[in-house]
């Protein structure tokens, strides 16, 4: 009875691990039943390697578990992807949008082209699309990755990517349940809240999962909806889950979380009672996608709950009829044939269309012209800040500026994205026309000024969004406004193309109303510090300086010193040393613990340097305020 439960448990669960080793993940399937696995970079050598990889993974699962395996992964296009050898590069959901005004299919092309190769390598589940809506411009997390602010675009693409892909054997995932388009909180660092009413919701977030034809499989957000459900997040509420998806709107496909090891879960609920809470909320499978631990913290977690009765035997039978079914459909031997230069010539096509001129006019490239662009690729998500679990991947750095200094016989200037001197670049554009490459200024503090700065001198310009098409938000409008939608080979090759020509097909599926698009920049900031000193607070025995900290969510430190003195009116030291103050204050109260203990557990290495810090924060030394700390409450 056990080994079944086990089994049946197994099914349930998607596992990753952290080597490309098949010994491994077979190892772990052998002794613990895992029943589903998802694939990172860190898992693939080469696109044979990962053929490999997958059949060793079939054949153990079909032997411990007698059923196939799920082997997902995150292959969204554009720069969120993982697997690169063996894959024909796409562009992302924007782009794809913006491309459909030539034409119309797409991504319904795309699904296909994607469904097909990851077929012949032997994956049958990616992880999308996204179907969320882009409604906030400083979303932290989505952004190009979403089609489009309109509900019913995203629903028609949504829809078409998933029936191409799933045409091919490979099961789509719609992402992230309820909807993660207008959030101000990144779900791998933090729990974010949507305030909005259910009938809000319904005009929105909830119109692509209304469609008649939806994806098999649809993911849920660790988002806290508080008008449905002010104690769950949707992906363990029963109440969104079983209640609206389920019996409400009448879902029958597959069910499944974000990962269980992202913060905006973890800081909220153990894993153990979290999915427990799933499993009741009719969730089928749960990811946890990197540590072993944590895995079996969920699968021990589980298989108590049914033999206490407190998740009945019924509702994991229910679950495990569903993923039966779906891997009935999906688990099939690839038996077609992929045409790699036929799917080459059909994405150069919609990159190509996906270019949009937004604004103005292209001006000739002429001698008189420099380029100006930030190099490299943000990581997935508007500003970057991921976490080093999410492991996006995207091969060689790319210099937009040095391609189109190159193409054209212009001089250029590649300047990193967060850390570059504004007045050099200043000098070096004065009396020059402008091709300036950003990306997701509008949330970059240094970039935002560069293009200022450059408007208010009068010189002409002509932007490149490389990214988000949001760079002009709050800012006087350039000559001309150019949205490549992403920041890859295909984008810069398409772009190249289109400044050729001086004329683009694209159509931007966000609305860019500047009247209508207030600069919540001041905003965004707000969050970001709070970010920080969670952050620090989190980790105040370690060692912090002003650059590690910065380094951690991927600004300078320059900026970062800048933000806290205009947010918090401190400087960054004096925000760590009070932290620690405070918590040894905490210590002195409340334990036994020697005074240097203390020192040393609230990451003061010098007992002397403690003392001093601790009486210019508390006009006391320690050894006072222990004795004495009833007056000071």
């Amino acid at each position: 009875m056990d080994q079944t439960i086990a089994q049946l448990i197994g099914q349930m669960l998607m596992v990753g691990w952290q080597t490309p080793d098949a010994d491994d993940i077979v190892e772990d399937i052998k002794r613990y039943r895992f029943g589903n696995v998802i694939l990172f970079s860190r898992n693939i050598r080469s696109a044979q390697h990962l053929r490999d990889l997958c059949g060793r993974i079939q054949e153990t699962c079909i032997q411990c578990n007698g059923a196939p395996a799920f082997i997902s992964v995150d292959q969204e296009g554009g720069g969120a992807c993982r697997i690169f050898d063996g894959m024909t590069p796409v562009s992302g959901n924007m782009a794809v949008a913006a491309a459909t005004a030539k034409h119309r299919n797409a991504a319904s092309r795309v699904g296909h082209i994607v469904g097909s190769e990851l077929k012949s390598l032997g994956v049958n589940l990616n992880l999308a699309p996204v179907a969320d809506i882009n409604m906030n411009p400083y979303n932290p997390i989505i952004g190009v990755r979403s089609y489009s602010d309109n509900p019913a675009l995203v629903s028609q693409l949504a829809s078409d990517y998933a029936q191409g892909l799933q045409s091919e054997g490979v099961m789509a995932c719609y992402k992230h349940f309820i909807g993660h388009g207008d959030v101000d909180v990144d779900s791998r660092l933090d729990l974010p809240r949507v305030r909005k009413s259910s009938a809000e919701l319904e005009l929105c977030e909830l119109v692509p999962y209304k469609a008649e034809r939806i994806a098999d499989a649809v993911m849920a957000a660790h988002i806290l909806y508080t008008d449905l459900d002010d104690q769950f997040p949707a992906s363990i509420s029963e109440r969104i889950l079983k209640g609206l998806l389920r019996t409400k709107i009448g879902y029958r496909g597959l069910i499944l979380t974000d990962c269980f090891e992202m913060a905006g879960l973890e800081r909220t609920f153990s894993l153990g009672e979290a999915a427990v809470f799933a499993a009741n909320a009719s969730v089928d499978i749960i990811p946890v996608s990197h540590r072993l631990g944590r895995q079996l913290a969920v699968r021990g977690a589980l298989l108590n709950a049914v033999r206490e009765g407190i998740v009945p035997m019924e509702t994991i039978l229910e679950a495990n009829a569903r993923i039966a079914t779906f891997k009935s459909k999906y688990t099939r031997p690839f038996a077609g044939a992929v045409d790699r230069e036929t799917n080459r010539r059909v994405t150069e096509k919609i990159a190509d269309a996906s270019i949009a001129v937004l604004s103005g006019k292209p001006f000739e490239i002429d001698r008189e012209t420099v380029a100006v662009g930030v190099t490299g690729v943000a990581a997935v998500g508007v500003t970057g800040t991921a976490s080093p679990d999410t492991e996006h991947l995207y091969g060689k750095e790319l210099d937009v500026a040095a391609r189109i200094g190159e193409a054209f016989g212009i001089a250029y200037r590649s300047i990193d994205n967060k850390n570059f001197n504004v007045g050099e670049v200043l000098e070096f554009a004065r009396g020059r026309k402008v091709v300036l490459c950003l990306s997701d200024s509008h949330l970059t503090l240094i970039q935002k000024v560069l293009l200022s700065s450059l408007l208010q001198s009068g010189a002409r310009v002509m932007l490149v969004s490389m990214r988000t098409p949001y760079d002009a938000l709050g800012q006087e409008p350039p000559e001309c406004h150019i949205a490549a939608f992403e920041y890859s080979e295909l984008s810069i090759r398409a772009l190249l193309n289109m400044l050729r020509l001086g004329t683009a097909s694209g159509v931007s599926p966000i609305r860019l109303d500047r009247k209508n698009a207030p600069d919540r920049t001041d905003e965004s900031r707000n969050f970001l510090i709070e970010n920080v000193v969670a952050y620090i607070r989190e980790n105040f025995a370690k060692k912090l300086t002003l650059d590690n900290v910065a380094e951690e969510f991927f600004i300078s430190g320059g900026h970062l010193c800048k933000l806290v003195k205009k947010k918090l009116n401190k400087n960054f030291i004096d925000v760590v040393n009070e932290i620690r103050v405070n918590e040894a204050k905490k210590m002195l109260s409340t334990t036994t613990m020697r005074i240097y203990e203390i020192a040393t557990t609230c990451g003061f290495s010098d007992i002397n340097y403690f003392t001093k810090t601790f009486k210019r924060y508390s006009g006391v030394t320690p050894t006072y305020y222990r004795n004495h700390y009833q007056s000071f409450d």
